[in-house]
Order: structure tokens, then C-alpha cells, then sequence
């Protein structure tokens, strides 16, 4: 029994910093190119804007990826600019509002980051969830490039293990 639960134990601990495919779905259209949403990952990290408090960073994807990868934003632009990668990487503030919003595509010709093109309706906000609905309000146009995305998801939120919280 105690080989079991060390076994049971590990493979918690190894899916746990993974995108999950459970209740993501949406899609993604870049410059003409659509790409379905499967799979949400969400984390804390420090906030810019309240310190002492936790943002969330969610990443909305096509395909799984590991915390470490989803972490490195610049990782994350080469993914998408060789098609190893679509998908939509919000921040939300303590106050779940978004800070930025930058949707991922190989076919985009230059990224996009900017929290005045996205629509959230949040389902759940909290220590443990994040949940709702992330949409472009239709199709959107700046800098050459044209996207639109509608994507529900939810996903559970990966502690950040040297956060504290204030009193």
C-alpha cells in the first residue's frame, strides 16, 4: 500500500504543473487561421501593480504544456511564431480584473499584448479557481494583424510556493 501511494503521490505532483484539457473550449482565429482551445493552465505570481498581493497568469492553449515552458513568455512567442503553439496569455489582477491580454498565432506577423481588446466573465475567482469566458467581442484589428477568439475555460490555479499572504 505504501509503494502505491508514493506512485498515486507522484504522478498528482507531475500532472500538476500541466495545461489541462478539462473544461477548455474555444477558438482562436489569427489573420485568417483558426486553431481550437483545449487545454488552461493558471498560476500566481507577484503583482505589478498591488505588491505584496498575487496576480494570476492564464494560458489558454491547443495542446499541453508544462508550467516551466508556460512561465517563460518569450518561450512561449518563439513556440507560437514556428507553430509549435496557439493560444491566449492573460493576466488578472487581485481584483480579477486583466492587466494584458496577448493572443498567440503563428500567423501573426507581429504580437499583440493589451488588455483593451478582451472580454472576461469571470465564473470563479478565488484561492483555489479561476473560470469564465475570455472574447474578443468579435473580430478585432490593429497593427496589421486581425484576430478574434471566444474561448470558456477552467482551470485550477498552481500556487506560487514562496507567496505570502498579507495582513
Amino acid at each position: 500500500m505504501r509503494y502505491f501511494k508514493s506512485i498515486f503521490c507522484g504522478v498528482i505532483l507531475l500532472t500538476a504543473g500541466l495545461a489541462r484539457a478539462a473544461d477548455t473550449v474555444g477558438s482562436l482565429t489569427a489573420n485568417g487561421r483558426t486553431a481550437e482551445m483545449t487545454h488552461a493552465l493558471a498560476w500566481e505570481t507577484d503583482s505589478t501593480t498591488e505588491p505584496g498581493y498575487l496576480d494570476v497568469t492564464i494560458l489558454i492553449s491547443d495542446r499541453e504544456i508544462a508550467e516551466a515552458v508556460a512561465r517563460d513568455r518569450d518561450r512561449l512567442e518563439v513556440m507560437a511564431r514556428n507553430g509549435e503553439l496557439a493560444g491566449l496569455l492573460v493576466v488578472l489582477n487581485p481584483d480579477a480584473r486583466v492587466m494584458s491580454a496577448e493572443p498567440l498565432h503563428q500567423a501573426f506577423t507581429t504580437m499583440v499584448s493589451s488588455a483593451l481588446w478582451i472580454r472576461w466573465e469571470p465564473t470563479a475567482f478565488d484561492e483555489k479557481r479561476v473560470a469564465g469566458r475570455f472574447h474578443s467581442d468579435g473580430l478585432r484589428q490593429e497593427f496589421g494583424q486581425k484576430w478574434k477568439y471566444d474561448i470558456t475555460f477552467s482551470a485550477p490555479i498552481v500556487l506560487d510556493p514562496k507567496g505570502k499572504t498579507v495582513k
